[in-house]
């Protein structure tokens, strides 16, 4: 049975009944479909005219393509309009086609491969990786085929390892430091690309640190909805959505102000609620800029 009851809108139900016509077209595939879920739009109940239906197909071992084709075929309108991926070699792999006129891009991977991407990050720790996506995806993602196999691996990632959330606030600080001496000379030129740049990166560095000291995936691959993300950080500076698009807009001085202010809001909320990384040099870098 369809867990329909979840969502509230006829666009959002009408996307999770053709993924399920989509997964039961895989059925008896070389190897018996182990799992299949629904993510994205569709399970948040956000759903508008220009969202695709995004899904997961996992078996033991992949299907010969030309399987996978025949069975994208006999749900949808037509044939795969991209792909990318290994699936030619046995590999992980994404398509795209369209099922009564809406795209839908399934994921396909193996029982391995899949369980190698949640080791990257719930054992090996990787603070940036588009496993974070995925991992995002299958923690809220509804079932359409092996509802006990999909709530095993919810049920694994619900517990959200210390060493990650630690590696990720130290990636934030450090892999792509904001350079602060940079900035201070050129807001005198002109330079806005470059300004701009600076402040995009570092704004991208902020939510890695903040998703790390909140426990939540991150990924700055196609990083979407960064205002509901925002809302779902309690520990973070005030306002923070609106104001990290205010940097996007603002001319470059006032940029550079403004994100200098909420960097130290960053660092100090490290300091008090993970004492234990060390910020020396984030406050060192901070302390090189003089704008006026």
């Amino acid at each position: 049975m369809l867990p329909t009851a979840t969502l509230r809108s006829e666009r959002a139900r009408r996307h999770l009944a053709l993924a399920q016509r989509v997964a039961d077209a895989h059925r008896g595939l070389h190897d018996a479909t182990l799992l299949s879920f629904i993510s994205g739009s569709t399970v948040d109940d956000l759903v508008d005219e220009l969202s695709d239906i995004d899904m997961s197909v996992v078996f033991d071992a992949l299907p010969p393509v030309a399987a996978l084709r025949a069975a994208c075929r006999a749900a949808g309108d037509g044939e795969w309009t991209w792909s990318m991926g290994d699936l030619d070699q046995g590999g992980p792999g994404v398509v795209a086609f369209r099922v009564d006129g809406i795209e839908t891009q399934i994921g396909y991977s193996t029982t391995a491969a899949l369980t190698d991407d949640l080791d990257d990050l719930l054992v090996r720790h990787n603070p940036d990786t588009p496993s974070h996506k995925l991992a995002e995806g299958i923690a809220k993602a509804l079932p359409l085929a092996g509802a006990g196999r999909l709530a095993a691996l919810q049920a694994r990632l619900a517990d959200f390892p210390p060493g990650l959330a630690t590696a990720m606030v130290e990636h934030g600080l450090n892999a792509r430091p904001t350079h602060w001496r940079a900035a201070a000379q050129i807001v005198h030129r002109d330079a806005p690309l470059w300004s701009r740049e600076i402040v995009v990166e570092a704004a991208y560095a902020m939510l890695h640190v903040l998703c790390g000291l909140n426990r939540r995936w991150f990924t700055r691959f196609q990083l979407k909805r960064m205002q509901r993300l925002a809302e779902k950080l309690p520990l973070a500076p005030h306002d923070l959505a609106r104001r990290l698009e205010q940097l996007l807009i603002a001319p470059p001085r006032e940029a550079f102000e403004a994100l200098h202010a909420l960097e130290a809001e960053v660092l100090q909320l490290v300091e008090t609620h993970l004492p234990g990384v060390d910020t020396a040099a984030a406050r060192r870098r901070h302390a090189g800029y003089r704008s006026r």
